[in-house]
């Protein structure tokens, strides 16, 4: 079988197959690479963005600018205010302050930002007594950028919604919108700052890497027992060509 294997067009198809699984070994170090970089992404330095010159309304919040430091100058509508219920924080039931801030744009329009201002305790199965108002006048605020959740439910008569998202809230808003929302660091008391969401578009991209990185290595070692199967197929072929003409 060796002499077969070290035939001219046994070796040159080894060089094809030997190329290939480097190529496969290479796509699959990328991909390894993109599964760490998205398992420690918060542990990386910080990116700072700034709304409407880095990151305009159409622009989609992708896995790099998830946690940036965004900063954000424009007015707070209390008019156009949610609570988020059902939390839980801190080992505490929770509910979440979420207000729309206007953010001008070039030219003479604006665009809205959910930005969730804070959370305050839940009083049992009833939403907290007071909402603290949001600042008046142009502020201008700094906030750690997070994706929108994905919409499963609508907006419930007393004025709370289930997830923080931008599709749900566009509809009851208006647009143009941001795609994200931003969680403020500093929030006024009695609102207490939001931990880093750990959204399923993170975990989910980290589990499609991994699944990514086994399927190149998977291929790189098909390449070579094809060209292994090849050389056993033309051995045991010049065994029977030998048999039958003796």
């Amino acid at each position: 079988m060796l002499r077969t294997a070290l035939r001219p067009r046994s070796l040159a198809l080894l060089a094809l197959m030997l190329a290939a699984t480097m190529v496969c070994g290479l796509l699959a170090s990328w991909q390894w690479d993109r599964a760490q970089r998205t398992v420690t992404g918060r542990e990386q330095p910080v990116r700072e963005i700034t709304l409407g010159s880095d990151l305009r309304p159409e622009d989609p919040v992708t896995n790099e600018l998830v946690g940036a430091r965004t900063t954000a100058t424009g007015r707070f509508d209390p008019a156009r205010q949610v609570l988020v219920p059902g939390r839980r924080i801190d080992g505490q039931d929770a509910v979440i302050v979420v207000t729309a801030l206007e953010v001008p744009q070039p030219g003479a329009d604006t665009a809205v930002i959910p930005v969730a201002r804070g959370w305050l305790p839940a009083e049992g199965d009833r939403l907290p007594a007071t909402i603290p108002s949001p600042p008046t006048g142009d502020v201008t605020l700094t906030a750690r950028l997070e994706p929108a959740e994905a919409a499963q439910s609508g907006l419930g008569p007393d004025g709370t919604v289930q997830e923080i998202s931008t599709q749900l809230l566009v509809n009851e808003w208006g647009g143009p919108m941001y795609a994200g929302y931003l969680a403020e660091d500093d929030p006024a008391s009695p609102l207490r700052p939001l931990p880093a969401a750990e959204s399923a578009f993170q975990q989910g991209l980290n589990l499609q890497n991994v699944g990514y990185t086994a399927q190149w290595i998977l291929f790189g070692g098909f390449f070579l027992y094809l060209w292994w199967r090849t050389v056993r197929t033309q051995y045991l072929d010049s065994l029977d060509s030998q048999e039958g003409s003796s």
